[in-house]
């Protein structure tokens, strides 16, 4: 009996042993691994890991009325050389239309630049949108002619248009002097083409009309000293542009191209001996001139033009085409004799300008565009700059070789 009761405790002992040898293997050890935490960042740290953005430059604007001629691209590259390390230069075109440019500086002005430049396809036309520009802090820089309106800008390149009219009379002058030094009084028929879209545009037109006035007149038809001042009938004095040799036998209204040349067209047909034509603008006397080589071009015996040499056509401004066109005709391939260039050194004054605006230096509220008489020698374009910006002068200086920009 002792015998089995040995047996059952050491069977159970047995089954003890193992079932805690079991239970020892079935439960893994558990590693605990401690948790490392990095330090917080400091303020340094924290702002050298954000990308952080370039300052950005302040905006400086420029309306152009076109694009597709040396001087308004010189203009673009000026604005972009001069003044692009510090402001972010942004340039536009109008392609010649007026809504298209008010309209540009109206976005111009929502986008909050520190500077406008100006020059106007129509000056009065933009106003409105120039005045709300000033109005929202822009300064304006404006060129192209006169809005009429001075709260338009805080400062306005222009010229004397009475003036640039006078000149291109006398440049006219002294070719018929050259030309046909023993004409008779009156001898010469001429054509006027004049404009009379605006105030300043009847002022040019009135300038050109001085080639027939012996005395010196302001614009208002009143008698001048050589000063300028309005004196009486008895205190009048002779007007350089004056030749006697001159007979105005048309006045036309053209401006343009295509005006030019069919009223010169017209002319050729009513006036065939018409040999001296004053146009308002360059556009329009080039195309004066075209139609004169599109009649010479009929030949002998059919041509109303028998010598080139005889014919001329002055005008004023050149801001494209002028140049080419003034320099051609020295070697026979037109008439386009000569024209009034306005501002003179035009890109360099106005990065003076502009840089005196945007610098907060002190600054004119008008700048009198400086005038040069244009011409040519040999294919060479001249120019005699004018001495006056108020009463026309002779001039005391021999041409010079201008150099236009461009490629």
């Amino acid at each position: 009996m002792k015998k089995q009761v040995f047996i059952i405790a050491s069977a159970l002992l047995i089954i003890g042993v193992l079932v805690t040898a079991c239970q020892s293997q079935a439960t893994p050890t558990t590693v605990v691994t401690p948790e490392v935490v990095a330090p917080a960042p400091t303020d340094t740290e924290a702002a050298a890991s954000v990308p952080v953005e370039p300052a950005k430059k302040p905006l400086l604007v420029v309306s152009l009325p076109a694009l597709d001629n040396p001087l308004m691209l010189a203009f673009q590259d000026a604005f972009t050389k001069t003044f692009g390390d510090k402001y972010d230069v942004q340039v536009s075109s109008a392609d010649g239309n007026a809504n298209t440019q008010a309209t540009q500086i109206e976005n111009y002005t929502a986008m909050k630049p520190a500077y406008m430049f100006v020059m106007a396809v129509e000056p009065t036309s933009l106003v409105p949108k120039l005045t709300a520009a000033r109005d929202a802090g822009v300064k304006v820089l404006f060129a192209g002619g006169d809005p009429g309106d001075e709260n338009a800008y805080d400062s306005v390149m222009k010229m004397n248009q009475f003036l640039s009219g006078e000149y291109a009379a006398l440049m006219a002058k002294q070719w018929v002097d050259t030309t046909y030094p023993d004409a008779a009084p009156g001898s010469i028929e001429t054509a006027i083409f004049e404009s009379t879209l605006n105030p300043e545009a009847v002022a040019r037109s009135q300038g050109l009309k001085m080639i027939s006035e012996p005395y010196l007149k302001n614009e208002n038809g009143e008698y001048i000293d050589a000063t300028g001042a309005v004196v009486d009938e008895a205190n009048k004095v002779e007007n350089p542009a004056y030749s006697p040799a001159v007979k105005v036998v048309q006045t036309v209204q053209a401006e343009m191209f295509q005006a030019g040349q069919t009223a010169m067209q017209n002319i050729l047909t009513t006036n065939p001996n018409v040999k001296l034509v004053l146009a308002y603008a360059g556009d329009g006397g080039m195309g004066a001139s075209q139609a004169i080589m599109d009649e010479y071009a009929k030949g002998p015996g059919t041509s109303v033009i028998d010598d080139l040499n005889k014919v001329g056509i002055f005008s004023v401004g050149m801001i494209g085409a002028e140049g080419p066109a003034v320099a051609d005709s020295s070697t026979g391939k037109g008439v386009f004799r000569g024209t009034i260039r306005f501002g003179g050194d035009l890109i360099g004054r106005t990065m003076e300008y502009a840089g005196k605006m945007l610098n907060g230096e002190d600054y004119p509220k008008i700048v009198w565009d400086a005038l040069d008489m244009v011409t040519a020698q040999n294919g060479q374009l001249m120019y005699v700059p004018v001495e006056s910006a108020t009463v026309l002068t002779a001039p005391t200086t021999e041409p010079q070789p201008l150099v236009l920009p461009g490629p």
